[in-house]
């Protein structure tokens, strides 16, 4: 999916060395944080940053479900948190060159997103792809390698000062309104004024307040297995005796490929397509419709890896590709991907990321809007420090926030799972989708502008209470319509009682009627095999916003496009 480039944050210098001595047993910390991952490093780094007394306690468990490396959302974010709390480091995870420059050389480069319809036994059919292109010229998102990335986080949060405590394992948490304990297996504790869980599904604060939801009301039913791969053949090499039929605008081995069929996607991501990235490394996770395929029950069943070598080996194309292809780190398998917590925040506590729930790896879209959450929680948390309310009241809109974000995306991915019985039908709902991305990033771009320029962030607050929260355009009501209707369409298929034909004419239509959608992105064409935005969209779209577009949507255009094009 397209998102507008957020403005490149200027040069980073070098971190302060502010490495702080392990408090004594029983020493009042300002802020504990469960969990080693990347919002609960970022938390750590923006606090300590602030001045915030913060211990960071991470059992270094592997992660339970992808962890998500497609940094599509989470670049800009990462550029926000940076300059919002003046932690320059941040800003070095956001670009390829950065992150090539100070973090790893295992880093991918999205210069597109490809989407591939396969049929079980045929090879696949050119005329069902998809290929989306950001502008041209336009920097690369980043594909993250977690485990770097992750690393280099935690050494930013010991860098600026917090007390950072790997392989500790955890007995037990709680919190009240006098403050918040952790007690770890060795015997000690830690106390702090405050608690954030972001360690994942096995909570400590969930277990211990039976806070898991079950049956979970999230409506995606997926699971995932993932892996680490190499020697993975390029896609054009798969179809070369077939090269005249596909010519995409971008050679396919630059960006993303998700590779769709009927009950399952599986995406490709690259981590090695940098020109001075090592290693030839592939980000792929395959998940699967948890209603059709369930998981295999007991040790008779497959392993992941078996599991996945014959579902590949039912698409001809998919067989070649991975013919080759070698697991580099032990496999992920899932159960059923969906849970939540039934509540995400109380006295002195709350939850984010995956320990508050998770629903699909699908675009990494938890990642991101993990990220959002780290924004508005610390804020208030350093606020908090400095005057002493901890409040319930204060935090609340945090967990209105994650409930928000788990819904939304459990909305999407419901959606696009649905979608998956017919290729028409997905183009159709990428379509949705590619609308949603080209505008949702504008008020992000205006906000971080804004802060730039003058220092405030008063455009960010206001970002915090946006209508429809944690959808790819918050905040407008006329792309939530057009969203919602598409969803139930799709829910209509799944159900049996619309053909997917008629969905995907539907949802096409939509489209094509809805006055905020300019002519300048060219989706009126349902056979379109690749989606673009080249000068002369930019050209066509700035004019629009003077002779057509509607009021609530002209203005947030013009500025988000003045920050696109600042920015390179």
């Amino acid at each position: 999916m397209n998102t507008p480039e957020t403005p490149e944050s200027p040069e980073t210098p070098e971190m302060p060395d502010r490495a702080s001595h392990r408090p004594q047993d029983g020493d009042l910390r300002d802020v504990a944080i469960l969990g080693g991952s990347l919002p609960a490093a970022t938390l750590a780094t923006v606090l300590a940053a602030g001045g915030a007394r913060v211990t960071l306690i991470d059992e270094g468990r592997p992660p339970a479900f992808p962890p998500g490396e497609m940094g599509v959302h989470a670049a800009g974010l990462f550029r926000v948190l940076a300059e919002r709390y003046r932690a320059p480091e941040l800003a070095r995870t956001a670009t390829v060159k950065d992150i090539h420059a100070h973090v790893t050389r295992t880093v991918g480069a999205e210069h597109c997103h490809s989407f591939v319809y396969h049929r079980e036994g045929r090879p696949q059919d050119p005329a069902e792809l998809l290929q989306v292109c950001p502008p041209k010229g336009a920097p690369p998102e980043p594909h993250f390698h977690r485990p770097d990335i992750d690393a280099y986080l935690l050494r930013c949060a010991r860098d600026r000062g917090a007390d950072v405590r790997r392989g500790a394992k955890v007995s037990g948490a709680a919190a009240g309104p006098d403050g918040a304990v952790v007690r770890l297996a060795d015997g000690s504790e830690v106390r702090a004024r405050y608690l954030v869980d972001a360690s994942g599904p096995d909570s400590p604060l969930v277990t211990g307040l039976g806070l898991r939801e079950e049956p979970v009301r999230l409506a995606t039913a997926s699971r995932t297995l993932a892996a680490h791969m190499t020697r993975i053949r390029p896609f054009a090499d798969v179809v070369a005796d077939r090269a005249a039929s596909y010519r995409p605008p971008m050679p396919w081995h630059r960006g993303s490929m998700h590779h769709l069929t009927d009950g399952a996607y599986l995406a490709v991501l690259p981590l090695g397509n940098h020109p001075d990235s090592t290693g030839g490394l592939f980000s792929v996770s395959l998940t699967l419709d948890a209603r059709r395929f369930p998981a295999h029950e007991g040790a008779a069943g497959p392993s992941p890896e078996e599991e996945f070598r014959a579902f590949v080996a039912r698409f001809p194309t998919l067989a070649d590709q991975f013919a080759y292809a070698v697991a580099e780190s032990p496999w992920l398998a899932t159960g059923r991907n969906q849970y939540a917590a039934s509540r995400t925040g109380g006295d002195r506590w709350c939850l984010i990321g995956d320990a508050a729930g998770y629903v699909d790896p699908f675009i990494s879209r938890g990642l991101g809007l993990s990220l959002e959450t780290v924004n508005v929680l610390a804020r208030r948390l350093l606020d908090a420090v400095n005057d002493g309310d901890f409040s319930a009241e204060r935090f609340a809109v945090v967990g209105e926030l994650t409930r928000d974000h788990l819904a939304a995306n459990d909305e999407l991915a419901a959606m696009v799972h649905a979608s998956l019985r017919d290729p028409e039908l997905v183009r159709a709902v990428l379509f949705v989708l590619e609308v949603g991305f080209r505008f949702g990033g504008f008020p992000m771009l205006t906000a971080f502008a804004e802060l730039r320029s003058s220092g405030s962030d008063a455009a960010l607050r206001a970002l915090e209470t946006a209508p429809y929260r944690g959808h790819v355009f918050a905040g407008h009501e006329g792309y939530h319509r057009l969203f919602t209707a598409a969803g139930a369409t799709c829910a209509a298929v799944a159900a049996g009682e619309l053909d997917a034909r008629t969905a995907s004419e539907r949802i096409f239509r939509s489209v094509r009627e809805a006055e905020f959608v300019p002519a300048a992105f060219k989706l009126g064409d349902p056979a379109a095999r690749s989606l673009r935005i080249t000068p002369v969209t930019l050209l066509r779209l700035a004019l629009w916003t003077v002779r057509g577009a509607p009021k609530d949507i002209a203005p947030l255009v013009r500025a988000g496009i003045k920050s696109v094009l600042r920015g390179r």
